[in-house]
């Protein structure tokens, strides 16, 4: 929230958006960069938050697509139990980082890292999902 002055006094402007409309007043305050460069900062942190994102959302729908694979080819529930607790983990993460709604820009390595880790939950479900449907079909 960049300051603004209403007659004699200094307040923080409460008009809630983009801080890529007015980097002048929300940014280069701390940041003494070019406006360009600031913006495309921003917008590389964006896009690459935004391709990692579609990729944990890939792998959780993914996963959830599996489970209800296994659920209608009558797979024990006992082996959709660790699966179904792993899709909880990565789609928790996943809706955390959504519910952020920077697309990564506040906490950039932070934000991956939630998103690698939702990625590894979700396969993992995946793989534990195949190993309980092989021991079912030993």
């Amino acid at each position: 929230m960049p300051y603004q002055r209403v007659g004699a006094l200094k307040i923080s402007d409460h008009h809630v958006r983009s801080p890529l409309l007015n980097i002048n007043r929300a940014c280069q305050t701390c940041h003494k960069w070019s406006e360009d460069e600031l913006r495309e900062r921003a917008h590389t942190i964006q896009d690459r938050t935004f391709e990692l994102r579609n990729r944990a959302m890939d792998a959780v729908v993914a996963l959830i697509g599996d489970i209800k694979t296994a659920r209608e080819r009558r797979a024990p529930e006992a082996g959709l139990a660790e699966p179904r607790r792993l899709h909880r983990r990565a789609q928790f993460l996943l809706d955390f980082v959504e519910a952020e709604n920077s697309t990564g820009f506040h906490a950039p390595q932070e934000t991956a890292r939630l998103l690698a880790i939702s990625i590894d939950w979700a396969r993992q479900g995946q793989v534990a999902l195949r190993e309980a449907l092989a021991e079912r079909s030993r």
